[in-house]
């Protein structure tokens, strides 16, 4: 991405972020195009040079939290090894961190996503994305593609299920809500896979 593409996409954040704010406040129903452009300092014009919708300045916000799922992965100690589970762990901490630094803004944004059914339609159009970008970032640690779908799959739905118990729940604990999930899939792999419990060999479920 050259410097012109880079400063296009902070502008494109910088903005995004600033328009959400007010949706938050006032409504995302409540807030016209107009509306957004000028709480933005922006024009009606400008605002579609960088957004089609009101909807793509949501999805716009959400892309720009950068995960990097692979830098989590390699920042593990080399040499051990790790089920797939704990590598899945791993991999979603810094959507785990970001919930922890910034735990009021991100409730905010969503609930304002929870409440438009036109926003989660959107995002979910995002998550083959997401699911591709985790896959690809598991591939190299575990031992085949297809297991590492599976486990991008099921680590995404995870997060939402941590997202729908801990958006609701003013003060909740994101970081205990997903170690408490993966606990739960960890378990449900040993009575799946109990030839671990065994002493034998483990097989490649987990």
């Amino acid at each position: 991405m050259g410097i012109r593409d880079r400063t296009r996409e902070l502008v494109k954040a910088e903005l995004a972020t600033a328009i959400l704010e007010v949706f938050i406040e006032r409504g995302y129903a409540a807030v016209t195009v107009d509306d957004a452009a000028r709480a933005a300092g922006i024009s009606r014009a400008t605002f579609f040079r960088y957004f089609g919708s009101k909807e793509d300045v949501v999805v716009a916000s959400v892309e720009s939290a950068k995960i990097d799922y692979l830098a989590a992965l390699e920042a593990l100690p080399a040499g051990k090894h790790f089920s797939g589970w704990r590598l899945l762990r791993a991999a979603i901490e810094p959507v785990v961190e970001t919930a922890t630094h910034e735990p009021e803004s991100l409730r905010a944004r969503l609930r304002l996503i929870g409440s438009e059914p036109a926003l989660k339609a959107r995002l979910r159009e995002r998550r083959a994305a997401n699911t591709e970008a985790l896959t690809d970032a598991l591939t190299g640690h575990v031992d085949d593609e297809l297991f590492a779908r599976v486990l991008a799959t099921a680590g995404l739905a995870a997060v939402d299920i941590a997202w729908e118990e801990w958006t609701p729940r003013e003060g909740a604990d994101f970081r205990k809500i997903v170690d408490g999930i993966f606990e739960r899939l960890e378990k449900a792999g040993r009575i799946v896979n109990p030839a671990k419990q065994a002493g034998a060999a483990p097989q490649r479920l987990c």
